[in-house]
């Protein structure tokens, strides 16, 4: 066996907490702070711990249809304290692309409900709701109210060939009865009537993200639970990413990821923001991370060791796997290896 070579980024930092490498941390909000109504698992005592250690919090959300201070009203009746100046939303950033690009004062159609309104009015825009007021540019974001009058009075003048913004192109969002119509599919329809496409301010675009880190001093971080819009709009920024194993993404999905879909971090949880994860070595014939192992067997990739954080697991069995994919080299991960990381039953019940 070749002597163990670290194949991890982070250089001296390495070995040190997440915390203690980043001055500024964005984020993602559903499936990171909170699911539905309620908190998720350490959420809201390790957001307390970042504060009193000084550390920027920002929460950064695709959510056009709530206001910043709506939005830290609900963190707050969740047990995270926050104000409106820590809240970034994609309505917030459209309006400021816009008002980047026409006079102020500029008479702007409106698709959605108050808080888009709201953001271009503190843009110093001025909102308007059809095609006959002559408005210069059009912002589309969605809310419950927003009907088929709405994405008419848009279609009429993004057919003009005014500037046209979206808020963000989520295609469907949780509601209580099941998946609903984002805001991407209501665009989409705009787009079959008039044969454009918008401009977009939210993840993964890099214009949320740039608007969030002027909030605070780097160096950044982007913590989310999302491979297409947290951790690919960091790495389209320039930024680190985390990804925490609380929301949509599982081990699977990790396992799958092109290289711009792949976290530079890898938390169970929010507290794992406070430990420093063991590294990672490797060799011809497998990886070592902390208590697990990985070695290969044939074209199949296993997983071996354990009890330890997930996280580790999860980091040395994806990164077996992406150096031997990005060779070109077959990587099959078996039932037992993957088994092996999911949750525990007692973890999965208070989920």
């Amino acid at each position: 066996m070749e002597p163990v070579t670290p194949v991890e980024p982070g250089g001296r930092d390495a070995d040190r907490p997440l915390v203690e490498r980043y001055r500024t941390m964005l984020f993602d909000l559903d499936g990171v702070v909170y699911r539905g109504a309620v908190a998720v698992d350490h959420a809201a005592p390790a957001l307390a711990d970042l504060a009193r250690r000084g550390r920027d919090r920002i929460f950064v959300t695709n959510n056009p249809a709530r206001t910043p201070s709506e939005v830290a009203a609900l963190l707050d009746r969740l047990g995270v304290p926050a104000s409106a100046a820590s809240v970034v939303t994609s309505a917030q950033v459209a309006a400021a692309m816009t008002a980047a690009t026409v006079p102020p004062g500029s008479r702007v159609l409106a698709v959605g409900g108050a808080a888009v309104l709201a953001a271009l009015r503190q843009e110093g825009l001025t909102p308007v709701r059809t095609a006959a007021d002559d408005p210069v540019a059009v912002v589309q974001g969605s809310a419950p109210e927003v009907d088929w009058r709405q994405l008419a009075e848009a279609s009429y003048a993004v057919a003009w060939g005014l500037p046209w913004i979206a808020t963000n192109l989520d295609l469907a969002v949780p509601r209580e009865g099941g998946m609903a119509p984002g805001n991407g599919a209501l665009v989409h329809a705009v787009t079959l009537a008039t044969g454009r496409v918008p401009l977009v301010a939210g993840k993964p675009e890099p214009a949320i993200f740039e608007y969030a880190c002027r909030r605070g001093p780097g160096p950044h971080v982007m913590v989310g639970d999302g491979l297409a819009t947290d951790v690919e709009g960091a790495h389209r920024s320039g930024l680190d990413s985390v990804l925490v194993l609380t929301g949509v993404t599982g081990v699977d999905d990790l396992l799958d990821a092109p290289p711009a879909h792949r976290p530079t971090h890898v938390v169970t949880d929010l507290r794992g923001l406070f430990r420093a994860p063991p590294p990672i070595r490797g060799s011809d014939d497998g990886h070592t991370c902390g208590p697990w192992h990985t070695r290969r067997e044939g074209n199949e990739i296993v997983l071996a060791g354990g009890p330890g954080d997930r996280a580790d697991g999860v980091r040395v069995l994806c990164q077996t796997v992406w150096a031997a994919r990005d060779e070109g080299r077959p990587a099959v991960v078996g039932a037992r290896s993957r088994d092996l990381l999911r949750p525990r039953q007692r973890e999965s019940l208070r989920r």
